[in-house]
């Protein structure tokens, strides 16, 4: 009996030791916890042992490259073996097209605008990644404000679900993107509306600010023109002089360049970068030296009014006074009868 226990033991231990022997370590040393870029955890096959465990289960493989975009060599299917992006762009588009349901994507365009053959516009699913920081400027309420990406876009998005076709929200949207840096989304607001109002001042100069930064410089100066040519009469245009002179000073046209920033000037005299264009473009000493001139004209004026008036009043107040030759001549005449007597 103790015989037969101790063959069965020695046997389940000679099974046993078979067994381990025999198996490959892949379920314990070639599976990670990895953190994917969408912040999901999964548990996935080391990269650098993916070759062994393909080899070793040619059915694995296949449903890993499948389910998580492994290749055949370990690296992903969208990066080379250096880690680096294959085809980003093409990437990008995608991704652009997948998520169309969201509104602040504002995909739901069915018409074209008037703009759509400029070439800035054209090309919007090939621009680059460029944030503009300083358009946050326009979201903030005062000046010690502070401005939450992440609520901001929260209200945007209730807005647009309530307001799909609100030109001011539109315009909100495209400036929000704008300050993310998505550019090829930011072209899209604007296009869609432009759509709504080709003839928006501010959503023309919007759009021509981005395709300006782009370096689309002739289609942001057709944009910004046409921004300013609607621009009504009452509202002040010093932005879109501003803009006009900078696209100028970019294509070297120095003398148009000037006149949109003098004008910028006139309408904004303390708006200090206009006066470094001036100065970059050497007009700056000539624009301050006719400023000064124009200043002196002015007080000199209003010195001559001032002397004038006070010239008149002093003149009428000196004749009120005075006593006429009349009232003399009255005050001091003789009775004709009373002549020749005395007393």
């Amino acid at each position: 009996m103790l015989v037969n226990f101790s063959l069965k033991a020695i046997y389940a231990f000679q099974v046993l030791s078979a067994l381990i022997t025999s198996s490959t370590p892949r379920a314990a040393t070639h599976w990670k916890l990895q953190q994917q870029p969408n912040g999901q955890a999964l548990v996935l096959p080391a990269e650098e042992d993916f070759a062994k465990v393909a080899s070793e289960d040619p059915v694995l493989s296949i449903l890993l490259a499948e389910k998580y975009g492994f290749g055949t060599d370990g690296t992903r299917n969208n990066e080379n073996k250096d880690g680096e992006c294959v085809k980003c762009s093409e990437k990008e588009e995608f991704e652009l097209r997948d998520f169309d349901d969201d509104p602040l994507h504002c995909k739901d365009i069915t018409n074209k605008s008037q703009y759509d053959d400029l070439q800035g516009i054209v090309d919007r699913l090939k621009h680059p990644f460029m944030p503009e920081p300083e358009v946050s400027l326009i979201f903030k309420r005062s000046e010690s404000e502070e401005v939450n990406l992440d609520i901001l876009e929260y209200n945007l998005r209730d807005a647009m679900q309530i307001s799909p076709n609100s030109l001011s929200v539109l315009n909100q949207v495209g400036n929000f993107w704008r300050v993310k840096g998505s550019t090829s989304l930011a072209v899209e607001c604007f296009r869609k509306a432009l759509i709504i109002n080709p003839h928006h001042p501010d959503v023309l100069l919007n759009l021509a600010r981005v395709l300006f930064n782009l370096g689309y410089k002739e289609d942001a100066l057709l944009l910004a023109g046409q921004s300013l040519d609607h621009k009504n009469s009452d509202q002040n245009t010093w932005l879109q002089h501003f803009t006009l002179g900078e696209i100028h000073q970019s294509l070297s046209r120095s003398e148009e360049a000037g006149h949109h920033f003098r004008h910028v000037l006139d309408l904004n005299p303390n708006f200090q970068p206009a006066e470094r264009h001036l100065h970059q473009l050497g007009l700056g000493d000539s624009f301050s030296y006719n400023t000064t001139l124009y200043t002196l004209g002015i007080i000199l004026a209003l010195f001559l009014i001032v002397f004038l008036v006070l010239y008149l009043v002093t003149e009428g107040l000196s004749k009120s006074a005075r006593p006429t030759g009349n009232g003399f001549l009255e005050k001091n005449k003789t009775p004709k009868g009373k002549r020749g007597i005395s007393c």
